[in-house]
């Protein structure tokens, strides 16, 4: 099925972040309204010129594309400063470089103001709004390019018909619940009360290992040990994926570590399930006692966390990692276990973590 030109531009010009696409000479063939306010010129002057007349000399963002040509594969660059005399001060991009074809490279251009902004505002206010201030960002700057990643999905899915549509339908799901997520998001430093209801647990960790098998670099190897026998848990769908999509990005993170200090260990995480015959409780803020006999495990093999992080790893902007993007996961991770008033702990050493999570059941 061949799409005319109308629709791609449509689709094209539907996303809020610039996006061009080049042919294998790296001259500019295709680029959306965004990416034309970007780059500061009209597609007239920009299109057949070559991507790099209009980036900085020496330009990191040439050897991704060289990359990808030669390679065919898809390649991500956090943080390129991308300014200019044409396009003036363009710092902190991040940039996403895919090979379309046997004939074109799509460039995908992130701007990071809204961290830079979400930071500077951060400081001038209280430890307890700071959050609040994150999730107002967060919703307006993240809700229209994901309905652009939506749309170039469901692109691709139509031009390419005879590729695995099972990756495009992941993509479009994920941004559907990364969407509900954000709408959420607003209340995270409140008490939030969710529409439980009976999940399968297995279907959970399965999806979330799809999702990350298809997201990571490494090499990754995701063991499953479940119990067949365990009752449904009482969850929110959108929110428990979430949760272990950070445990499982995390461990990625961790391995990815290790691995730079032994090449030849194999990226692992285990996943376990297990009904917990001795009774465990959680006491409500009533007085009222939990029972959480539902077990998952989540087990990696990398380099496990340091002790200077141990005491405040569930706490806000609290991360080992270098990365200033990092600190939210494992707080979000805790947010959610109290929301289904459920418990989590962690073992840790150099050879690994694991978090243990203690959830009540449906008929429980």
């Amino acid at each position: 099925m061949k799409i005319d030109i109308d629709t791609i531009d449509q689709i094209m010009n539907s996303m809020t972040f610039p996006v061009i696409i080049i042919d294998l000479d790296k001259k500019i063939s295709i680029i959306n309204i965004a990416g034309e306010n970007f780059l500061k010129s009209s597609s007239k002057m920009i299109l057949g010129k070559p991507i790099e007349s209009f980036l900085p000399f020496s330009s990191p963002l040439m050897d991704l594309i060289s990359k990808c040509k030669s390679e065919e594969l898809g390649f991500n660059e956090y943080g390129l400063d991308l300014s200019n005399p044409m396009i003036g001060e363009r710092i902190d991009i991040d940039v996403q470089v895919t090979r379309l074809n046997d004939e074109k490279i799509m460039i995908i251009f992130i701007d990071n103001s809204f961290e830079r902004n979400f930071l500077f505002r951060g400081q001038s206010n209280t430890e307890g709004k700071t959050l609040s201030y994150f999730g107002s960002m967060l919703a307006h700057e993240v809700k229209n390019p994901l309905a652009g990643i939506r749309g170039a999905a469901q692109l691709i899915e139509k031009q390419y018909p005879q590729l695995n549509n099972k990756l495009t339908s992941l993509i479009c799901n994920e941004v559907d619940r990364i969407k509900r997520l954000i709408e959420n998001i607003e209340t995270f430093d409140t008490p939030h009360s969710f529409d439980l209801k009976p999940l399968n647990i297995h279907s959970i960790l399965r999806h979330t290992s799809d999702v990350v098998k298809n997201s990571q670099e490494i090499k990754l190897e995701i063991n499953e040990y479940f119990d067949p026998s365990i009752p449904n848990i009482l969850g929110n769908k959108d929110q428990l994926i979430q949760l272990f999509l950070n445990l499982m990005t995390n461990s990625c993170d961790a391995i990815t570590e290790e691995n730079k200090n032994n090449k030849s260990k194999i990226a692992r995480i285990d996943l376990f399930t297990s009904f917990q015959h001795n009774k465990i409780f959680k006491n409500r803020p009533s007085g009222e006692k939990i029972n959480l006999p539902i077990e998952i495990r989540v087990s990696d093999n990398g380099s496990g966390i340091s002790d200077s992080y141990q005491k405040n790893i569930f706490e806000p902007f609290v991360s080992s990692k270098k990365s200033p993007k990092s600190g939210l996961g494992l707080a979000m991770v805790k947010k959610i276990i109290d929301d289904h008033n459920g418990t989590i702990n962690f073992a840790t050493s150099p050879e690994g973590t694991t978090f243990s999570i203690n959830l009540s059941a449906e008929s429980f």
